[in-house]
C-alpha cells in the first residue's frame, strides 16, 4: 500500500496538538503524520511537586529524565520508569502538542483507529559530531524524540545527523559510536522506535547515501530516510527519469522497516547543494515520474510531503499516483482485447 502524509501540523488544522493533528489528517484521507518536535520549552527543576509519582504520571509536564545523586553528591541519569524522590532533579519539556504522556497515548490509540502512521523528526538543526553543547544538546533531543515517539507510538524518529569533521572517515566513526550508543539504551527490541537517519542535501552536511547504508549495515535500529529532494539536491539534478527514481528506490528499499518511509518537495539547488524546499509543482523533480515507478511494483511506501503547501501537495501526489495506477489497469486491459 502507498500512504501519503504531512510533514508537521496540516495548514488547515484548525488545533495545533498531536490529536487535533491526527483527526485533520484523517479527515483529508490522507494516512500518514511526521509530528515535529518544535517550539518545546526545557525545564531542568527540582523534583520536590512530584515526590512518590512516576514521570509518567505527571499532568502539566513531559518528564524526560530524572536525575539522582550519588553517595558523593554527583547527579546522574536513572530514566522516566523510577518513583520520583525529594532529591531529585526532573528534566521536563513543556510543549504545544501534549502536555502529557496521557495525551500521547490518548492519540496514539486515536491514530490506530483512524489508520494514521505516526513518525516524529527531531529538531531540524542537529549537529551530533562536532562535539562541545551543540553536539549534546542534539544528542539530548535524538533522546527525547525516542522517548516521546514510544509514548505516541511512533513507528521511526527521523534525524539529521549535522555537520562532518574535519574528515569524512572521522566523521563516518564518530557517526557510527553515537548512533550505536543511542541504539543500545534506546532498543526498538525494547518498544523503541527506529532511528531515521536522514539523507542530505549538503555537501557540508553528513548523510551520503553510502554513509547511511554503512550504519544500517552495522546497527540494526537504524533506517536511511529516502529524502527525494535532498538526494536530487546533492547529486546536482541526479532524479530525473524513471531509472534514476527506480533505482534509488531499490537502494533504499533494502533497509526499510515496515514501510518504505521517504519525504518529497519541490527543490531548488545549485551545485550539489539544496537552497530552498518548493511546492512540488516547481522545479525538475517530478512526482509524475515517482508515481509512475510506484504504480507498477507493489511496495509498501509512506510518501510524506514535505512541501510549503504541506497537505495540499500530499494530496496532489496521491491524485497523480492513483492516475498513474489507472494508466497502468487501463494498459493490462488493452493488451486482453
Amino acid at each position: 500500500m502507498i500512504k501519503f502524509g504531512v510533514a508537521g501540523i496540516p495548514l488547515t488544522s484548525k488545533g495545533r496538538t498531536y490529536m487535533d493533528s491526527i483527526q485533520e489528517v484523517a479527515n483529508l484521507g490522507l494516512n500518514s503524520l511526521e509530528v515535529q518536535l518544535l517550539r518545546v520549552n526545557v525545564s531542568e527543576d527540582p523534583a520536590i511537586e512530584y515526590v512518590d509519582m512516576y514521570p509518567k504520571d505527571v499532568t502539566d509536564s513531559i518528564i524526560v529524565d530524572v536525575l539522582r545523586p550519588d553517595d558523593t553528591g554527583n547527579y546522574t541519569s536513572i530514566g522516566t520508569e523510577k518513583e520520583i524522590e525529594e532529591d531529585d532533579i526532573v528534566q521536563e519539556i513543556f510543549w504545544n502538542m501534549a502536555r502529557n504522556y496521557d495525551e500521547l497515548k490518548e492519540g496514539s490509540e486515536i491514530a490506530r483507529e483512524l489508520d494514521v502512521d505516526i513518525s516524529m523528526h527531531a529538531p531540524y538543526y542537529m549537529d551530533l559530531l562536532n562535539g562541545g553543547e551543540m553536539a549534546e544538546k542534539s544528542l539530548n533531543h535524538l533522546r527525547w524524540s525516542l522517548l516521546i515517539g514510544k509514548a505516541m507510538g511512533a513507528k521511526r524518529i527521523i534525524t539529521h545527523t549535522g555537520f562532518y569533521t574535519r574528515k569524512k572517515s572521522e566523521s563516518l566513526k564518530n557517526a557510527l559510536d553515537i548512533y550505536a550508543d543511542v541504539a543500545k539504551k534506546f532498543s526498538h527490541e525494547n518498544g523503541y522506535p527506529y532511528i531515521g537517519v536522514e539523507a542530505s542535501g549538503k555537501k557540508d552536511l553528513f548523510g551520503t547515501q553510502k554513509e547511511l547504508f554503512y550504519l544500517a549495515d552495522r546497527i540494526p535500529e537504524v533506517e536511511p530516510i529516502l529524502n527525494f529532494p535532498h538526494i536530487h539536491s546533492i547529486n546536482n539534478g541526479s532524479l530525473i527519469d524513471a531509472k534514476n527514481f527506480e533505482d534509488v528506490v531499490a537502494a533504499f528499499a533494502k533497509y526499510a522497516k515496515y514501510d518504505l518511509y521517504s519525504e518529497f518537495g519541490g527543490v531548488e539547488y545549485d551545485n550539489g547543494n539544496e537552497l530552498k524546499i518548493t511546492a512540488i509543482k516547481h522545479g525538475d523533480l517530478k512526482f509524475e515520474t515517482l508515481a509512475e515507478v510506484i504504480s507498477t511494483t507493489d511496495r509498501d511506501m509512506d510518501i510524506i510531503s514535505m512541501s510549503p503547501l504541506l497537505e495540499h501537495d500530499a494530496q496532489y501526489m496521491e491524485l497523480m499516483y492513483w492516475r498513474a495506477l489507472s494508466k497502468k489497469y487501463q494498459k493490462k486491459l488493452a493488451k486482453k482485447i
